[in-house]
C-alpha cells in the first residue's frame, strides 16, 4: 500500500539533464564546493550522493599498490565505536568528526593537525559528521545543538539549540541530532530523530527536519514528519516516530530536496498495545520518501513505501539521484533504501514507485501482525541496507547485512517504552552481509558478493572499482561491472564508517577497537608522503564523565571481531536502532553461588561485564538476604549497570545500581526479595545483557 502526495511542480519530463544534475544552479552552491568538486566537499561527494569519482588515478591496475600514507588516532570510544561520518576533503584539508562531537582538521599529505575543536561530547549517537561551506564548517556540537566553525581556525561562530532540553519528570524528553548534514543556498539542513543517548523512541517524541541560515543558525523554516506531532496518530503518550538520519539529496537545477524519514514506534508492540495497536493506520510521514521544497520546507511530493512498520525497517539511506530510461522512458530517478532490505525507484517529478529491488536474506518481513510467541525476522531491527550506496554509470551498489531479530507481538527495542519487554537481536559476530549491483533502469540483481562479517562499511566506486568494508575490519575492492573480488585490506580496527576519496588518497575511520584511526590509503603508501611541519598531533581528549552514553572497546587484535553494533539507523539508526546493543551471548552460564561473608543472612555476589556480556547468566541469592554486589565493569569506555526487576517486563524495581563507565569496579548493597522465586536482572543501559536472578 502506497500514499502518495499531490505533485506540486510542472516540470518536462523530456527535458532530461545530464546523468546526475551537477552544478548548474552555482549560485546556491558554496564556492568552496565549486572549487573542489574534484575532490569529495560534500558528504557523498556530490549533491546526488553517488559517492563515486573518476578523479583520482586509483583503479584495478594499481589498487594492489594501496598501502597506508598516514594513520590518525581516533580517541572517542562510544556506543557506536568512535567514528561513524564520512570525512570531507578540500584541496589539502581533511574535516572529520568523531563520536565525542570531536571536530578536527587535517593535513590531506601526512594526517597532521591543523586545528581541533573539542565538545568531548559522550551522547552523541551518529551517524554524524561536518559539511563546509561559506568559510564555516557546521556540526552537530552535542545532541540538541548545531555549530558553525571557522574553517580556517576552528574557533566556535555560532550555535543553536533545536531541541527542548526542558527536564520534564526529572528526565529530557524529546529528540536528538544524529545526522550528517549538508548546505545549499546559505542553508544547513539538519535533522532531528526521536530520542538521544540511551532514550529513544519515548511517548511524544518526534522528529523534525531543519533548514538553518548559515550566518546565524537561526531557523529558516521546520518541517514535522509526523503529519500529525500533537496527537501522533492518536497516542502521544506511548507513540513516537520519524525523523531522518543521513544526508538529503539536493537538485541543483530544480531546488528540491529529497529526504528518507525513519520508522514509527513502539516497535513491535507494547503489553498493552500488541502489534503497534497504539498507533492504527500508516504512521505517515514514516518510512517515506520526501520531496521538499528547498527554500520554504514546502511539500512537493511524498511516497510511503512500508505503512505501519513493525519490525522498525525505517527507509534511513541518503537517496540518490540520477537518471535513466525506464520502461522504455527517459526519467529522472531518486533511488532510496532502508533497513527493510528493498531499494526503490521512484519518479523525480511525481514520487511513483518504477522498481523495487530485495537485497539481503528475507524471512517473516512481511507480516502484517505478528502471531503469538516468537517469530524470527530477517531482516532484523539492525539488518537491511544500513550504511549509504553508491552510483556509477548506470549501476548502483548497495550494502547490506543480514541479522535477525526474535519479536513477539509485545516486545520492543524502544528503550524509552517502559515495561515492554525486550526484542532478541542476533549477536553481531553472528551476522554476515553483502554487496549487490543493482541496475538502475530495471532493478535487476547484476551480481552479489556475500561477505563473512556485516557490512557497514557504506559503497564507494573509484574508477572501475567499488569499496566497501565490514564490521570485522576488512576493506575491499570489487570489480565495479562483475564483481570480482580485486583487492582487500585488513584495517587496524572495525570499521563502522565510509571513505572520502581526493588526490590519489582514501581517507577511511575505523573507529572500532583499540587501535580506532583514522586511515590514509595511498598508492605507494608512506613513500607517498611529504610530511607537513608537525607529524600527527594525537588531540588530548577529557575522559567521558560520570554516567554518559558510554562507548564501545573490543578486542585490540588486527581484523577482530568487534563486539558493538553498527552504524545503523538506530532505532532509531549503524542506521541501526541507538537504543538497542546487540544480544551478545554471555562469556559464561555458571550460576554465581554467593558465599556468605557474614554470620547471618548475609551474602555477597562477585559479576563482571566484558564485551558487552555479563559473565553469567543465573545470580542465586537466599531469600530475605542482604546482598553486597561487587560489578566489575571492564569494558572500556562503556556504561554499565546491574538492575534488579520482578521480570522481564520490568513492571516493579527490586533494585536499581549507579551507572558507571569501565573499565570501573563499584560495590551496590540491597535486599532480596523475601518471595522466592524467579526474577530479573539486565544492564539497563545495554537490556540485551541481562538474565535470571534466583531467590531461594
Amino acid at each position: 500500500m502506497l500514499f502518495s502526495g499531490a505533485v506540486a511542480q510542472e516540470e518536462n519530463a523530456s527535458d532530461m539533464p545530464n546523468e546526475t544534475t551537477g552544478l548548474q544552479a552555482a549560485e546556491g552552491v558554496p564556492p568552496e564546493i565549486m572549487q573542489y568538486t574534484a575532490d569529495w566537499p560534500l558528504p557523498n561527494r556530490d549533491y546526488e550522493n553517488t559517492r563515486a569519482t573518476t578523479d583520482v588515478s586509483i583503479n584495478k591496475d594499481n589498487v594492489n599498490d594501496l598501502a597506508i600514507a598516514w594513520t590518525f588516532d581516533i580517541t572517542a570510544t562510544g556506543t557506536f565505536g568512535g567514528a561513524s561520518s564520512n570525512p570531507i576533503i578540500m584541496g589539502d584539508t581533511v574535516y572529520f568528526q568523531d563520536l565525542y562531537a570531536d571536530t578536527y582538521a587535517l593535513n590531506l599529505a601526512d594526517g597532521s593537525v591543523k586545528w581541533e575543536k573539542i565538545y568531548n561530547n559522550t551522547t552523541v549517537t551518529g551517524p554524524n559528521g561536518p559539511a563546509v561551506g561559506w568559510g564555516k564548517v557546521f556540526v552537530t556540537s552535542d545532541p540538541f545543538s548545531v555549530a558553525a566553525l571557522n574553517a580556517s581556525s576552528g574557533e566556535e561562530l555560532w550555535s543553536m539549540q533545536l531541541i527542548n532540553t526542558t527536564p520534564l519528570a526529572g528526565e529530557i524528553i524529546g529528540e536528538g541530532i544524529d545526522i550528517q548534514p549538508t548546505v545549499y543556498d546559505n542553508l544547513v539542513y539538519t535533522s532531528t530523530v526521536p530520542g538521544r543517548g540511551d532514550v529513544f523512541y519515548r511517548g511524544g517524541a518526534v522528529g523534525y527536519i531543519y533548514a538553518l541560515d548559515q550566518e546565524t543558525g537561526e531557523v529558516a523554516w521546520n518541517f514535522s514528519t509526523v503529519d500529525d506531532p500533537v496527537s501522533i496518530w492518536g497516542n502521544p503518550d506511548v507513540n513516537s516516530g520519524g525523523g531522518v538520519w543521513y544526508t538529503p539529496a539536493v537538485d541543483t537545477e530544480t531546488g528540491i530536496t529529497y529526504w528518507p524519514i525513519a520508522n514509527p514506534a513502539p516497535f513491535a508492540g507494547t503489553p498493552e498495545f500488541p502489534n503497534g495497536a497504539s498507533r492504527p493506520g500508516p504512521n505517515l510521514y514514516t518510512n517515506t520518501m520526501m520531496a521538499l521544497d528547498h527554500a520554504t520546507g514546502d511539500i512537493v511530493w511524498f511516497t510511503q513505501v512500508l505503512p505501519h512498520d513493525l519490525f522498525d525497517h525505517d527507509l534511513a539511506i541518503a537517496p540518490i539521484l540520477t537518471s535513466a530510461n525506464v520502461s522504455g522512458e527517459d526519467q529522472n530517478v531518486v533511488i532510496g533504501a532502508g533497513k527493510m532490505g528493498r531499494v526503490y525507484a521512484f519518479n523525480r517529478d511525481t514520487g511513483a514507485i518504477l522498481w523495487i529491488a530485495v537485497v539481503g536474506r528475507h524471512e517473516n518481513d512481511q507480516l502484517a501482525a505478528l502471531p503469538p510467541g516468537n517469530t524470527t525476522v530477517y531482516p532484523g531491527a539492525l539488518g537491511g541496507v544500513e550504511t549509504p550506496m553508491a552510483y556509477a554509470n548506470g549501476t548502483v551498489y548497495v550494502p547490506y547485512v543480514d541479522l535477525y531479530t526474535n519479536w513477539t507481538p509485545t516486545s520492543s527495542l524502544s528503550l524509552g517504552v517502559e515495561g515492554a519487554p525486550q526484542a532478541e537481536i542476533q549477536p553481531v559476530p553472528e551476522g554476515t552481509g553483502g554487496l549487490v549491483a543493482v541496475e538502475a533502469y530495471s532493478g535487476k540483481i547484476l551480481w552479489d558478493q556475500k561477505l563473512d562479517s556485516i557490512n557497514v562499511g557504506g559503497a564507494t566506486v573509484v574508477n572501475d572499482l567499488v569499496f566497501t568494508a565490514t564490521f570485522n575490519g576488512t576493506i575491499y575492492a570489487f570489480d565495479a561491472m562483475t564483481g570480482e573480488e580485486v583487492w582487500s585490506f585488513t584495517a587496524p580496527a572495525g570499521i563502522n564508517a565510509w571513505p572520502a576519496v581526493a588526490n590519489d588518497t582514501i581517507v577511511w575511520p575505523c573507529g572500532v577497537g583499540e587501535m580506532s584511526q583514522v586511515i590514509a590509503l595511498r598508492p605507494g603508501g608512506m613513500g607517498n608522503v611529504t610530511p607537513a611541519p608537525t607529524m600527527n598531533v594525537t588531540p588530548t581528549v577529557m575522559p567521558p564523565a560520570g554516567n554518559e552514553t558510554g562507548n564501545v572497546t573490543p578486542t585490540p587484535t588486527m581484523n577482530a571481531t568487534p563486539t558493538m553494533t553498527m552504524n545503523v539507523t538506530p532505532t532509531a539508526t549503524v542506521n541501526v536502532t541507538p537504543t538497542v546493543t546487540m544480544n551478545v551471548t554471555p562469556t559464561a552460564t555458571t550460576n554465581v553461588t554467593p558465599a556468605p561473608t557474614t554470620p547471618g543472612n548475609a551474602t555477597t555476589v562477585n559479576i563482571s561485564a566484558d564485551n558487552l556480556a555479563f559473565d553469567t547468566d543465573t545470580i542465586t541469592v537466599p531469600a530475605g538476604a542482604e546482598v553486597t554486589m561487587v560489578f566489575d565493569n571492564q569494558d572500556g569506555g562503556i556504561p554499565h549497570n546491574v538492575a534488579v526487576y520482578n521480570s522481564p517486563a520490568r513492571a516493579e524495581e527490586i533494585f536499581v545500581g549507579e551507572i558507571i563507565t569501565g573499565p570501573a569496579e563499584i560495590t551496590y548493597t540491597f535486599t532480596a526479595p523475601e518471595e522466592p522465586g524467579t526474577y530479573y536482572f539486565q544492564c539497563d543501559v545495554h537490556p540485551s545483557m541481562n538474565g535470571d536472578f534466583i531467590v531461594e
